[in-house]
């Protein structure tokens, strides 16, 4: 997740017009950083349980809210593909985006060991590659992801503006035939399958970002911005919902026979089709919602990138849970609302910080300046 700084998924997303980022856009990496929060809440959390273990109503409504939040790192990247034929590969931005992961990455740990909250020295090989070698040892999957996905963005930018309307679907449908359509319905694990934590299902992403924006989509035609808004609205709802119903489905094939528990999981990854169409669906939503230019949502959205580097920092993940008492609401009638209000937190405090380093980081970049 990235922005302006370079932010999660690319800093300057500009209309075209007086080189305004459309906030629209702006508002669904927003919405899509606090969907990651409530994600990382139940699973690192609360640790949901599997619905083939507790099938209660209140695991049922944490799971359905999980569907509901799945499709946000698809539609993150949508954008970067959306807009790559306005883009022109930078190295500065490049290393920009290094340098924030490598910030986080290591002042983070450093910081909690200065204060007693965590053993550096004592943290084994594996923990210190990740810390100082972020990128390589994946501290961070999206990141690593995402920074592999930009290295080779103007091979993509190329080929995007080269093909023709006909080959680009064929190409794009190819794709995602192999690494979406067939594992969605091979009931067991293919091992090459990442679940859609990879640079390759980036990639694709992006094409189909890049797609949309050259040749919209099939529902969006004779339809006004505010009518496609509402159908994507619609195919995002219902798509979740599916993704839930199929979990939900084969949580008492796994109960019953012990057997498929794979596929079960599986329905939740990031490409599993029906995820896949849910975030189309969301990213439409705010590819059409006309809300014009509004500087202050521009202003956090830049920011959520740091939201998400800070709390999932790995020496973070899971102690931020419990400083913010998680376990106290483990299980009670109000979790939802402690739930809400935990999002809240992280994501202020995440946006507080990020403004900081922000800050320090054009310092040195102006004080560099002035002495050349």
């Amino acid at each position: 997740m990235e922005r302006t700084d370079i932010d999660m998924i690319e800093s300057s997303i500009q209309t075209g017009q007086k080189n305004k980022r459309q906030s629209g856009f702006e508002l669904l990496r927003i919405i899509s950083m606090l969907m990651i929060i409530a994600m990382h809440y139940m699973t690192k959390g609360m640790k949901i349980e599997k619905l083939s273990i507790d099938c209660s109503m209140t695991n049922v409504i944490y799971w359905i809210i999980y569907a509901l939040c799945v499709s946000s790192v698809n539609a993150y990247v949508f954008i970067s593909g959306y807009f790559a034929t306005d883009s022109k590969w930078n190295l500065k931005k490049l290393i920009r985006l290094w340098a924030q992961v490598l910030s986080y990455s290591i002042l983070v740990p450093l910081i909690m060991s200065a204060f007693g909250a965590f053993d550096l020295k004592g943290a084994s090989l594996s923990v210190k590659q990740q810390i100082f070698l972020p990128v390589t040892y994946e501290h961070y999957w999206f990141a690593t992801a995402y920074i592999m996905l930009y290295l080779i963005s103007y091979v993509l930018n190329v080929a995007i503006s080269k093909l023709d309307k006909k080959s680009y679907k064929t190409v794009l449908l190819a794709l995602i035939a192999v690494f979406c359509g067939f594992k969605s319905i091979d009931p067991y694990l293919i091992p090459w399958d990442k679940y859609g934590n990879d640079m390759i299902w980036f990639i694709i992403l992006y094409l189909i970002g890049g797609y949309i924006r050259t040749y919209g989509l099939p529902f969006t035609d004779n339809k006004t911005k505010k009518e496609t808004a509402r159908f994507g609205l619609v195919i995002y709802a219902a798509f979740s919902l599916i993704t839930f119903l199929i979990a939900y489905a084969f949580s008492f094939i796994v109960r019953s026979t012990g057997k498929l528990e794979y596929y079960m999981d599986m329905t939740y990854c990031y490409n599993y089709v029906a995820v896949l169409i849910a975030s189309i669906g969301l990213f439409a939503v705010f590819a059409n919602m006309d809300i014009g230019h509004r500087p202050w949502i521009n202003k956090i959205a830049k920011y959520t990138f740091g939201v998400y580097l800070l709390h999932d920092n790995i020496v973070l993940r899971e102690k931020w849970q419990h400083l913010l008492l998680i376990d106290s609401a483990q299980g009670k009638w109000w979790q939802i609302f402690h739930m809400i209000i935990c999002i809240i937190i992280v994501f202020i405090v995440g946006c507080v910080i990020d403004l900081v380093r922000d800050g320090v980081f054009n310092a040195f970049a102006k004080t560099g300046k002035s002495r050349q």
